[in-house]
């Protein structure tokens, strides 16, 4: 079961970034379209504004339900509560404050678009964009390994600890 929610979640993943990074773009360039393509430009951002819309459900319920259930065999096992698992918190942070709030942001200005109305579209938006793609990326494959617990020398792999060293040989 967890693979198939990875699977689902990656895909929702995929498809909600793409269409996020769609839907800037295209409401970049409908800013400087002429009028006789305003139509069609509204078309194309509504359409992908929906992939945006039904990525962020695929990734996010996916992803809940596997946060969740992380561990799988308690009920009460879920990573929200697992020692070591701070980047996890960073990364839904970062999620929220940076991926969701750009949603947000892009899915009202497709609807002023829509209205007939054309707001600017700023470059800030594209930069916490990238820096939160940044982010996430880092937290998804250096994260686990920055907030495991340290080793010490004695707990190296294949090194003794203080009960398994060997007594000395009487002369």
């Amino acid at each position: 079961m967890y693979t198939w929610l990875l699977t689902g979640h990656l895909i929702g993943v995929l498809l909600w970034v793409g269409s996020l990074f769609t839907v800037y773009w295209l409401l970049r360039f409908h800013t400087q379209a002429p009028a006789a393509a305003s139509d069609k430009l509204v078309l194309m951002e509504r359409s992908m504004a929906l992939v945006m819309d039904l990525g962020a459900t695929l990734a996010i319920g996916c992803g809940i339900v596997m946060a969740v259930s992380h561990g799988g065999t308690h009920p009460t096992s879920n990573i929200f509560a697992a020692a070591g698992k701070g980047w996890f918190h960073i990364k839904l942070t970062i999620v929220v404050l940076g991926i969701l709030s750009v949603h947000g942001i892009l899915r009202a200005r497709v609807g002023r678009f829509s209205k007939g109305q054309t707001p600017t579209v700023p470059q800030w938006i594209w930069s916490l964009l990238l820096v939160s793609l940044v982010g996430i990326i880092l937290m998804v494959f250096r994260g686990p390994e920055m907030f495991a617990p340290k080793k010490t020398d004695a707990t190296v792999q294949g090194a003794p600890t203080p009960d398994e060293t060997p007594a000395p040989t009487p002369k």
